[in-house]
């Protein structure tokens, strides 16, 4: 991109200076125009037509500039005492952020997709609302343990 505006800049600065010169040089109602007259005004034009030449066929998407990872954000980032394994009535695990820990822990619980938001029953009977923990990193969400 700044190669560019050289590029752009300098044809500028050449054109000007050829309009200053021919503004300068006096003119005559002769006719004429002497050999050095013509060569030069014709290796400007040759200069000129090869410094757009240049800017029209030069590909600046060759240049790869890698992009920058992207970081999670403040409020996609979890806390990570409120993942916990729990035991349900039917003998499976569910890896889950509690929600009464999110609640009191995060500031963002409105944010959060409600495609992960899970009601299991406990061993005991319990009733425990939480989010998936896969289903939540899956969404772009991680914790905050390095």
């Amino acid at each position: 991109m700044f190669a560019h505006s050289i590029s752009k800049t300098l044809s500028a600065g050449v054109l000007s200076i050829v309009l200053a010169l021919t503004a300068i040089t006096p003119t005559t109602a002769s006719a004429q125009i002497s050999d050095e007259d013509a060569i030069a005004g014709i290796l400007a034009l040759l200069f000129i037509s090869a410094v757009v030449h240049h800017s029209r066929n030069r590909n600046d998407r060759s240049a790869h500039v890698p992009e920058p990872v992207p970081q999670p954000r403040n409020w996609q980032v979890l806390p990570a005492d409120c993942l916990r394994s729990i035991d349900t009535r039917r003998g499976n695990t569910v890896r889950m952020f509690t929600q009464r820990c999110l609640t009191n822990n995060y500031r963002f619980t409105n944010r959060l997709p409600q495609a992960c938001h899970v009601r299991v029953r406990t061993e005991n009977g319990q009733r425990r609302q939480g989010y998936r923990a896969r289903c939540m990193r899956n969404a772009g969400f991680r914790t905050n343990r390095h």
